[in-house]
């Protein structure tokens, strides 16, 4: 590091040196006794810094010292920002690798809390039955948090003469006699009356109503079921991909699988499992599609949940939601595989 010159100004100093780094020489100033001494780092650019330093003296005013000095502040402003999103980012990836849940995968554990909890608040413990597969939950009918958890707003109609609450009727599928128009005007009837129900609970401002089904559960084994499988997705995908990115996953297939069981079978249904499918569905996927993420399915697993869907589809387990399962892995799928899909779109285009 050789001196280059002195000046009594400090605004000089600073232009000059500003200056020089515009013009890729390494320089810097220093303020000893009331001079500011401009130093280049490099030697070899010595003879083009005095150069510059000549055209300096003559004009050190001049507008392209000026406009020098404001470029490198917007640099140093710029990089100064940057360092602190890094630092920022540094620190985020220290406490992920912590190993503290917070920080590593909050949103699983408080989706699995607030199944946990509603489950505890909302069942008459002193009237459980034992099921199929254990006691069953959720069976306080005067549970004001129930009610307002289920996909579909009540309205009032009269029963004998008396008003009640009540759902609107979403008209059940044929069993016999099945052609192509009985098919068709079946699905519109039943499409027709969704839209209504969905329409009357947008109209009351009840908008969390198409999510909140999934923090239901009817029986022991169901919760327990669905929150194994919830903690073993869930973790992986929030660690990997980020706690926004999985919860506004976690909405889309809640939406999605909700409103497709109400289309099927009405609004008397809940439970995690459409998201569950649909985390299986997108882990599968990414596993296939983008391996690099690190995260994936072994082969058996999937064949599993291929086959545990299909013995739902059976009614062996009793009364299940088909049309939330299904829905749900179709549109993880979708999710997981849409960078491929989308760049064979256009490859092919």
């Amino acid at each position: 590091m050789r001196e280059l010159t002195t000046l009594s100004n400090e605004t000089h100093a600073r232009r000059l040196s500003a200056f020089l780094a515009t013009e890729a020489i390494e320089a810097g100033f220093d303020e000893e006794n009331g001079v500011w001494i401009i130093w280049v780092h490099n030697e070899d650019d010595r003879v083009k810094a005095e150069q510059i330093l000549g055209e300096f003296q003559s004009d050190p005013d001049h507008e392209r010292y000026e406009a020098a000095e404001r470029k490198v502040k917007h640099v140093f402003r710029e990089a100064e920002r940057l360092q602190k999103q890094v630092n920022k980012q540094q620190g985020r990836l220290r406490k992920r690798w912590g190993g503290s849940w917070w920080h590593c995968y909050p949103a699983t554990y408080i989706m699995i809390g607030l199944c946990v909890l509603v489950s505890l608040v909302c069942t008459d413990w002193k009237n459980v039955k034992m099921g199929a597969f254990g006691p069953q939950l959720c069976n306080d009918e005067d549970s004001k948090l129930l009610a307002n958890l289920g996909v579909q707003t009540p309205v009032k109609f009269q029963l004998d003469g008396v008003d009640v609450l009540g759902y609107p009727r979403i008209p059940e599928f044929p069993q016999q006699n099945l052609n192509v128009r009985v098919v068709v005007s079946s699905l519109a009837a039943k499409a027709i009356a969704t839209a209504g129900a969905l329409g009357i609970t947008m109209r009351s401002g009840e908008v969390w109503r198409p999510i909140t089904p999934i923090f239901i559960h009817y029986g022991l084994l169901h919760i327990l079921f669905n929150m194994m499988w919830l903690r073993g997705m869930g973790m992986g995908i929030e660690f990997v991909r980020g706690t926004s990115r999985f919860v506004g996953l976690c909405l889309i297939l809640a939406a999605t699988s909700n409103i497709a069981q109400l289309f099927w079978s009405g609004p008397y249904f809940g439970g995690m499992s459409g998201v569950v499918f649909g985390l299986i569905g997108y882990v599968w996927m990414k596993g296939k599609t983008q391996p690099n993420l690190g995260i994936g399915l072994p082969q058996q697993t999937v064949v599993y949940c291929f086959l545990w869907l299909l013995l739902c589809m059976t009614g062996a387990l009793g009364p299940v939601a088909n049309a939330a399962h299904l829905v749900g892995f179709v549109v993880g799928i979708l999710i997981g595989s849409r960078q491929a899909i989308w760049k064979k779109i256009l490859f092919t285009t």
